[in-house]
């Protein structure tokens, strides 16, 4: 991985090659008739457009998806899929209309384009064969749209769930991407009654009627206010004629939710809602047509690693970075077992299911370029990582990688850490003619509690602690747990990993010292610092005003306990 995010020139120069193909495939493939659970024609598209590129090996599996592996005998993969369905019918008329750049079609964007950035970046990984720490797999997959129901990814993470490490899913637009899935529950309820002649029979129970009354009880239901959770009924009908007491009518119903535990909250209550309206004369029946799960506990390191990357890549492509938002994709499969995955597009475009659905056939180059650039990046940010908790450290190796940590983070502090002798160093005037200190520093953060975080067994970050810590400027929290020192491979930074060190080291604290009040400092100039320390719950309680020079000031935190946080 290069330091910087720029598009290297080996993959413009494939796609500024390969445009044509590209865009020829997209015509082909846009005016090629799909449905969900109708895709076989797509589906022998992509099977022999794939074989004709070299790759052999492509096949499908028992439910139809299209699958090409990159080094299968790798025993980590990343999955990358695009779906081959669309929300239209196989009758759909279908006729590219093109103004200048300006593509329109049903489908085109909602998932053709995407699709077609997934066979040329399979183009690019078979032809040039890049050194990757894990397999890929390239999968243009079914049953996306509707009640398809993620059938498609259901299936490739079944059979390759204990080898994924991560998956990125091809779909939507430029403008934005998906780090965050949106879990539904979809059900078909039914009434039934006895019904009759409107007028001889009236005051039987009609059945459209209690259908309405469900409704209304059912709109009454009150969501969390801490998630974005939301129901709907899509559609409706039943009855027979105007002047009939309805026997039957039926619906559509659904929850959705990011949050997991509020859809078992929304189903529980459905459950029970019906369950209270049942008697001999209105019968009602609920049937699951589709259940798309909410993510669970994800790895936050590797989700903000990953979501980083693809920001900074299509960036690095066109020059806007696509904006973070939430959705219902393909990532909710992986997401809901605790695989990490984020959902992308790559061209610009509008209309998503509407016959007026366009693409920005301009933007099919750049997109390219994207995608090419983040199959070949994501397995990097996908690597297996650890945190690691010490009291003190003893190990050579481990000792010789931190010594490089504070060497590359020297400059980053104020004053520099070359400057100082020790970790609770107040005078620092004294700093002013050193500058050979990170030996003498790093024996004294090695004789403390460390957490280490660990890419490949080497260490990349790492926290310090003392017990115990007495300080006259923190006279108010005597024998306090005082974190001494954060840092973190440049790298690797803006990826979630400090706020990781500072929730293993609190979790060690309160193990090995419960009750003890956790404080730090740092200089009034450290920005990202007081940023992370105001989101975790930390109070500003002593500033020293120019104490590290002139308007740079010494600022003591503590951690807010939880009546204080309360009363914030």
């Amino acid at each position: 991985m290069r330091k910087k995010w720029e598009i290297e020139e080996e993959y413009r120069n494939f796609c500024r090659n390969n445009k044509e193909l590209a865009l020829q495939t997209l015509r082909e493939l846009t005016l090629t008739p799909t449905e969900t659970g109708k895709e076989d024609q797509r589906i022998a598209y992509c099977m022999e457009w794939m074989k004709q590129q070299g790759m052999e090996s492509v096949h499908t599996d028992e439910l139809g998806n299209v699958i090409w592996e990159y080094r299968p005998e790798q025993e980590k993969k990343v999955l990358y899929t695009a779906h081959l369905d669309t929300v239209f019918s196989l009758e759909e008329p279908l006729e590219i209309k093109e103004d200048g750049m300006i593509w329109r079609c049903p489908g085109i964007t909602d998932d053709t384009v995407n699709v077609v950035m997934l066979l040329m970046a399979a183009k690019y990984v078979h032809e040039t064969e890049p050194e990757l720490p894990c397999g890929l797999i390239f999968a243009a997959d079914l049953g996306e749209e509707g009640l398809g129901n993620l059938c498609g990814v259901r299936a490739l993470v079944d059979h390759y769930e204990k080898n994924l490490c991560g998956m990125a899913a091809f779909d939507l637009y430029r403008d934005k991407m998906y780090p965050i899935c949106i879990g539904s529950v979809r059900y078909r309820i039914s009434a039934k009654t006895k019904g009759g002649h409107s007028f001889l029979n009236f005051g039987r129970k009609n059945a459209i009627a209690e259908l309405a009354g469900l409704i209304g009880e059912l709109y009454c239901f009150q969501t969390d206010a801490a998630s974005h959770t939301t129901y709907n009924v899509g559609k409706i009908e039943g009855g027979t004629s105007v002047n009939t007491i309805a026997q039957d009518a039926s619906m559509l119903f659904e929850f959705r939710s990011e949050d997991y535990r509020s859809l078992e909250a929304c189903e529980t209550y459905l459950e029970e809602t019906i369950a209270a309206r049942q008697s001999e004369e209105v019968q009602y029946s609920c049937e699951l047509v589709g259940k798309r799960p909410c993510a669970r506990e994800t790895d936050p390191v590797q989700m903000a690693r990953m979501t980083r990357c693809a920001q900074k890549t299509l960036k690095a492509a066109d020059g806007e970075e696509p904006v973070c938002s939430e959705a219902s994709t393909d990532c909710n499969i992986p997401l809901s077992r605790h695989i990490p995955a984020i959902c992308v597009g790559f061209c610009r475009g509008g209309g998503a299911h509407t016959r007026e659905e366009w693409l920005d056939a301009a933007s099919v180059e750049d997109g390219m370029c994207a995608a090419v650039a983040l199959v070949c990046r994501l397995p990097w940010m996908c690597c297996e990582s650890r945190v690691v908790v010490k009291d003190g450290i003893e190990d050579r190796k481990e000792k010789e990688e931190i010594r490089q940590l504070l060497e590359l983070c020297d400059q980053d502090f104020v004053p520099p850490l070359s400057h100082r002798n020790s970790t609770s160093q107040t005078n620092w005037a004294e700093t002013e003619e050193k500058t050979d200190g990170i030996a003498e520093y790093l024996e004294n953060i090695c004789s403390q509690h460390v957490v280490l975080w660990k890419e490949e067994g080497v260490v990349r970050a790492f926290m310090t602690w003392k017990d115990h810590f007495n300080c006259e400027n923190l006279e108010a929290y005597p024998d306090s747990c005082y974190l001494t020192t954060l840092c973190v491979w440049p790298d690797y930074r803006g990826q979630g990993i400090s706020e990781v060190m500072y929730a293993e080291a609190e979790k060690d604290i309160a193990a090995k010292f419960p009750g003890s009040r956790i404080t730090l400092r740092t200089w009034s100039t450290n920005g990202a610092q007081e940023h992370i320390l105001d989101k975790l719950g930390y109070s500003l309680v002593r500033r020293l005003k120019d104490d590290r020079g002139e308007g740079i000031d010494t600022v003591y935190f503590v951690k807010k306990e939880e009546n204080e946080k309360n009363d914030r």
